[in-house]
């Protein structure tokens, strides 16, 4: 099947099966369905009537295909597709003593000679040179039917060393779905494919890497070489710049690359739209986002072996552009605001100096002078007086000087810089004028809401400038995207009962910066890995000297101390927490902002399509609605960051890493998990370096060290609960680290996840599997989740680490991903981002007749209000009770919104009328539902660009 196919499968759980040729049902036709069926039911999938009458009547040969293809896509969407084998074929049987045998490992790394007799048991003949690695094994010591690599180094092995054992896949059965997916028949897959492209283009935030793909797939298969199927307004600018980028390929040497081109430049409002377009068109990030720069050495860096070159991820190549490109470039760039232009150009200036030596714009100075003006202001770019730059520069600086800064240097030439928009609303800021400021950043309102908090603080208590700023929040909602009005509303959440660090504290804490960069907590001692395993195994006690972390470190503030933390932007998703300084704002002024988000973004919502009820689970106000899905990693599940999930009585979580080698190079990756305890402390860890955590509480499958293609690596890990607790576990936090510092955007393939798995089912089994998660971006570490090891709950964080140098492990880090999360922790619990129930509540107010709110216990709350803002607030008000009234009789056409598919059965009551929709945070709803996402709602409430006016 082709890629259109694939996507749309995954994406809208059709299929496109041709029609039947022959002249009815095959004979075997039933009975061949239900085997087909047994085969998906062990993947979580189910057929529709529909899908599976039309496959009975296909011919053998025919369905055969189809039937394989579709398995092979429900065996990619968890990981099944690859064999996983770890390094101890037995796991989770592994040996007792895992110190003993790294000794073991140790003597015959150093000992043990070819064609000598083993330094071990003294057997002659049993020892084998494997290949590629060179170590000398003994069969007899290190039995190849245990082991699926080097049983010294954990390599890999060639086909062809004698160590390497044929073994049967794991016989045992399939345990019972976590989840069951339903699919059926398209009938007109051409709609289904457009329907899936605008989906994605409406979208309001950008899209992550493996919807950008997909929308890629769409669009070549629906509009290639086009764009006047594109609505008036993209909301995402990235989405927007991938998708002309694509056009201009797409039309190249063809007749209809003119109109394309005009369509784009069109479209193009501000020179960072041009960059985007011209970067992702060299296959660039469109969100410009460069690689990050190499670190300095870690510690370890010398223990870097020397055919191991350090890699980095690198920038793109600016390929050439064409003529008509390069023309309508500089023409866009001439016909915009100047200093507008420039400021944009600094922003991004090693993507515009790049771009500009493929533009050359100082070679058409006479057809285009404002935008070589423009330019020069990247380099500062000297020009003699009278030449056609140094006249353009001269003339520019005279219609704007208050933005345009010229200067005159004694070889008589001139250069010019730009005083940016930004320095403007900083000198009114540093003159404590809010109302300057805020008058400043009308002109851009979507940064004028992102810092609402700031200037109503720096309005302090003047009720006449306090009043300024809430007015011109009011004045420019309307053309705020959604996801900034939402995220920058939500953030005054709490804040006026907010408690400052005082002033003594703040002075302790060293200054702030990236918690990514602290360097181990103090107190810890850091020791070798050899020498603690030898330690362990022989049973010596040595005192170590106790090293405290330098005082540069940037640390961060500690646990426990009112603190921010922050998302950086980013190709992948770090933090960066610093100590709470703010002032707490009025309470009055916090409801009045928040007032006007939910007015306007409610009066968005009133013209979409009407439900005869609404019906809202309180629980979704304990779950952040997506942001930042760009950084973010293609998952199975599709939980927003922050999402809190429940795994009931499972009593064992299976962590699983699987990747292969990059085509050059070799990888190491490392499955790992510290645990810690009530207050965040280290209690220990489970890693490649202590293949068990208090004897059963954690197990680790063995460290394989090299993942050649085809078959690849897979690592597991199992946290057994109960024994957790019993150790003094609270939380538990996995992560993923490149141990030889490659970045995991260089690598072949690479994913992870868990599963719940039960007593006897396979080791790793698809129908079990609870999330499974690429790993992308110039980023060498993953923590992708919290485990609260008593409540059984996990938060989906998704968060990398910044390292630096060779040989990561957790023992050098464990301190600080506790830091880490026990920020991100406390930040998703603080209420200070949108929740689903805000984003649903927006919907519910204007679009149904009659909302409900129901509780945990079952009883409901109807919501009645006259206005939508009031009743976005009664919702919120209603989530917050613990108990209600009745449950509700939701007949019609209804909106639901909750968890999964299991709780909207439960609030939802019984049949609903075709046209109901549903907002899941997992699972697939029934038949007569239609299942819609956060990212779908937000896409809804686009923003006005050309209002003037609060929403009525």
């Amino acid at each position: 099947m082709d890629a259109l196919a694939t996507v749309t499968l995954r994406r809208a759980g059709v299929v496109a099966l041709p029609a039947p040729t022959g002249s009815g049902p095959a004979v075997d036709g039933a009975a061949w369905v239900r085997a087909f069926e047994v085969d998906l039911a062990a993947r979580g999938w189910l057929l529709a009537a529909p899908l599976r009458d039309r496959f009975v009547q296909l011919d053998a040969a025919t369905r055969v295909r189809w039937a394989d293809w579709v398995c092979a896509v429900a065996d990619e969407a968890v990981g099944a597709d690859r064999t996983h084998v770890p390094l101890f074929r037995s796991f989770p049987d592994i040996p007792a003593e895992p110190d003993a045998l790294f000794v073991d490992r140790l003597l015959v790394h150093f000992f043990q000679a070819d064609a000598a007799p083993c330094v071990l048991c003294g057997t002659a003949g049993s020892v084998r040179m494997l290949d590629p690695c060179g170590h000398a094994v003994c069969q007899e010591c290190f039995d190849p039917a245990e082991f699926s690599a080097c049983a010294v180094c954990g390599r890999r092995l060639t086909s062809i060393s004698p160590y390497v054992l044929v073994t049967e896949p794991d016989p045992a059965t399939a345990g019972e779905p976590l989840r069951l997916r339903l699919i059926t028949v398209d009938e007109d897959s051409d709609t289904t494919a457009v329907r899936l492209r605008d989906d994605l283009v409406a979208r309001t935030s950008a899209l992550g890497t493996a919807d950008l793909a997909d929308l890629f797939t769409l669009v070549a298969a629906t509009a290639p070489g086009r764009l006047d199927w594109l609505p008036e307004q993209v909301p995402a600018r990235e989405t927007l710049a991938a998708v002309v980028a694509w056009a201009l390929h797409a039309s190249t040497l063809t007749g209809s690359y003119p109109q394309v081109l005009a369509e784009a430049a069109a479209r193009w409002s501000t020179v960072t739209d041009i960059a985007r377009t011209l970067w992702a068109y060299s296959g660039g990030d469109a969100g410009l986002v460069l690689p990050r720069k190499p670190e300095a050495d870690g510690p370890l860096e010398a223990y870097r072996p020397a055919d191991e070159p350090r890699l980095t991820v690198a920038a793109p190549r600016v390929r050439a552009l064409p003529r008509p490109l390069r023309r309508a470039v500089l023409t866009r760039v001439e016909r915009l605001d100047p200093a507008t232009a420039a400021e944009d150009m600094a922003r991004h200036p090693v993507v515009w100096k790049r771009l500009a030596e493929r533009l050359h714009p100082y070679e058409h100075v006479a057809a285009h002078p404002q935008a070589a003006a423009v330019f020069a202001t990247l380099r500062a770019t000297r020009a003699p007086a009278a030449s056609p730059l140094g006249l353009a520069v001269i003339a520019s600086a005279a219609r704007r000087p208050e933005r345009f800064v010229l200067s005159e240097h004694p070889d008589g030439t001139v250069s010019v810089r730009v005083r940016t928009f930004a320095a403007l609303v900083e000198e009114a800021v540093a003159d404590g004028d809010a109302s300057a400021a805020a008058g400043l950043l009308a002109q851009r309102p979507g940064d004028l809401w992102r810092r609402a908090d700031h200037l109503l603080r720096l309005a302090g208590d003047g009720a006449a400038t306090r009043r300024t700023v809430v007015e011109a929040l009011a004045h420019t909602a309307a053309r705020v995207s959604p996801n900034v009005l939402a995220a920058a509303a939500s953030a005054l959440h709490g804040r006026d009962a907010t408690k400052a660090v005082i002033t003594e504290a703040a002075a302790a804490v060293s200054a702030p910066g990236p918690v990514a960069a602290a360097v181990g907590a103090a107190g810890t001692a850091e020791v070798g890995v050899i020498g603690a395993a030898l330690r362990r195994a022989f049973g010596v006690v040595v005192r170590t000297p106790v090293r405290s972390a330098p005082p540069s470190a940037a640390r961060g503030p500690e646990i426990g101390t009112p603190r921010r933390t922050f998302f950086p932007k980013g190709d992948v998703v770090r933090t960066w927490t610093a100590p709470e300084q703010r002032v707490p704002l009025p309470a009055d002024v916090i409801t009045q902002v928040r007032a006007i988000a939910d007015t306007e973004l409610a009066a968005r919502a009133r013209g979409l399509d009407r439900f005869d009820a609404a019906v809202l689970d309180a629980a979704l106000a304990g779950v952040p609605a997506p942001t930042r899905e760009r950084a973010g990693s293609a998952q199975l599940a599709g939980w927003p960051r922050g999402s809190v999930r429940t795994l009931a009585d499972a009593a064992v979580l299976r962590l699983f890493l699987h990747w292969v080698d990059s085509r050059k190079h070799r990888v190491d990756l490392d499955l790992s998990c510290g645990f810690y305890d009530e207050q965040w402390a280290p209690v220990g860890y489970c890693d490649f370096t202590r293949l068990r955590f208090k004897h059963t509480a954690a197990v680790h499958s063995g460290d394989l060290t090299s993942a050649p293609a085809p078959l690849g690596a897979t690592e597991y890990l199992d946290l057994h609960r109960d024994a957790l607790i019993g150790a003094g576990v609270r939380w538990a936090v996995p992560v993923v680290l490149s141990y030889n510092d490659v970045p995991f955007e260089l690598l072949d393939a690479a994913f992870a996840g868990f599963s719940l798995p039960v007593q006897g089912s396979r080791r790793f089994d698809a129908a079990r599997v609870m999330q499974k998660f690429g790993l992308r971006g110039d980023a060498k570490s993953l923590a992708p989740l919290i485990l609260d090891v008593a409540a059984g709950e996990v938060m989906w964080i998704d968060v990398s680490l910044s390292t630096k140098g060779y040989g990561h492990s957790i023992g050098a880090h464990s301190a600080r991903l506790g830091r880490v999360a026990a920020d991100v922790w406390e930040h998703f619990r603080g209420g200070s981002r949108a929740s689903l129930l805000d984003v649903a509540a927006w919907h519910a107010a204007a679009r149904a007749d009659r909302v409900y709110v129901v509780h945990a216990d079952g009883t409901a709350t109807a919501v009645e209000a006259a206005d939508p803002a009031a009743a976005v607030a009664a919702i919120r008000a209603a989530a917050a009770a613990p108990t209600g009234g009745a449950a509700p009789e939701t007949l019609g056409r209804v909106f639901a919104a909750t968890q999964d598919a299991g709780r909207l059965a439960a609030i939802a009551g019984g049949e609903v009328a075709e046209g109901s929709a549903a907002l899941l945070v997992d699972g697939e709803p029934g038949t007569r539902w239609h299942r819609i996402t956060a990212a779908d709602l937000l896409a809804g409430l686009p923003a006005r660009p050309n209002a003037d006016t609060p929403s009525a």
